[in-house]
């Protein structure tokens, strides 16, 4: 009997472990990663399980690992984080942050999008509700509209005078 308990303690406590990821293999459509575990405890080939939607090629950090039945030839990595890049939130936070300072922060008093080089945005139509506030310059490549008048540098004016009259306004 103490045996068999020593066995099924034995299986229990190899289900889950803490690991160190070594490298990551994301050409197929399962990632897989090679974790440290145990000293000198190398496992090969291990798949990363992500939440649908989300992706990511982490490139270090610490790995949570389960085990099915304790076979150490069976593991699963539940999850990696990497400590050197993670952000400090507020209690209700969400953050999407990679390893260069790109982040996309959901706090609580606004939407908070920070890009080390630049953001793109690529849709058929882009439509803000609420009022825009640049700080900086806008360029275009094409034509600028205000309540459906061309204002951009191609609009015309009506009633143009000489001197220092005004023109009426855009047409």
């Amino acid at each position: 009997m103490n045996d068999m308990l020593r066995d099924l303690g034995s299986r229990v406590m190899m289900m889950f472990s803490r690991g160190v990821l070594r490298s990551v293999n994301d050409a197929g459509p399962r990632q897989q990663v090679q974790v440290e575990l145990l000293k000198n405890e190398l496992r090969d080939g291990l798949e990363h399980m992500q939440n649908y939607g989300f992706t990511s090629h982490p490139r270090g950090g610490d790995c949570a690992v389960a085990f099915t039945g304790g076979n150490r030839e069976q593991g699963i990595v539940l999850l990696i984080d990497d400590r050197r890049y993670r952000i400090p939130l507020l209690a209700g936070e969400v953050a999407i942050y990679d390893d260069l300072g790109n982040k996309v922060e959901l706090l609580r008093e606004m939407v908070k999008i920070t890009a080390v080089q630049h953001v793109e945005v690529a849709a058929p139509t882009i439509k803000l509700v609420g009022d825009l506030e640049v700080v900086g310059n806008i360029n275009t490549t094409g034509t600028i509209t205000n309540n459906g008048k061309n204002i951009g540098s191609t609009h015309q004016h009506g009633g143009v005078t000489g001197g220092s009259g005004n023109s009426g306004a855009p047409v």
